[in-house]
């Protein structure tokens, strides 16, 4: 099992490490004790497990502002990767088309894009959509 989660501040990161280590149940007294003294242990060694994780990051944390961690349940840490590419829209569009236009055309087409404040592929989709 593990957790996730966003890390603006270390605060945000000792309450997600903080939340995988309480899953850890003892069966015994002595477990209990034991348990107890490592959750006091990591309470201490927070701030630096913090830090070297945001040096470790440094490029991402800079830009973005937080880091998206993933705290494995042997406490293990490591951050999430980024997705890449542009976020699929709900109607893609698969199609893609190449028109050729003389001068006049252009002029026309741009004016039109101008007055309506949209872009040339819009203003095409539109027209093609009154042919309906």
């Amino acid at each position: 099992m593990m957790k996730e989660g966003r890390c603006y501040e270390q605060h945000d990161f000792q309450v997600l490490v903080l939340s995988e280590f309480s899953k850890r149940r003892a069966s015994t007294e002595k477990e209990k004790w034991e348990l107890q003294r490592e959750y006091l242990r990591l309470i201490d060694k927070m701030p630096q497990m913090w830090e070297e994780f945001v040096q470790k990051h440094k490029n991402i944390y800079d830009r973005f502002g937080y880091l998206d961690v993933i705290v494995h349940d042997d406490l293990r840490v490591e951050r999430k990767k980024l997705k890449r590419g542009r976020p699929k829209e709900d109607t893609s569009k698969s199609h893609r088309i190449t028109v050729r236009l003389d001068d006049e055309l252009y002029q026309i087409l741009q004016k039109y894009c101008r007055t309506k404040k949209i872009t040339e592929s819009e203003a095409i989709r539109r027209l093609i959509e009154e042919l309906k």
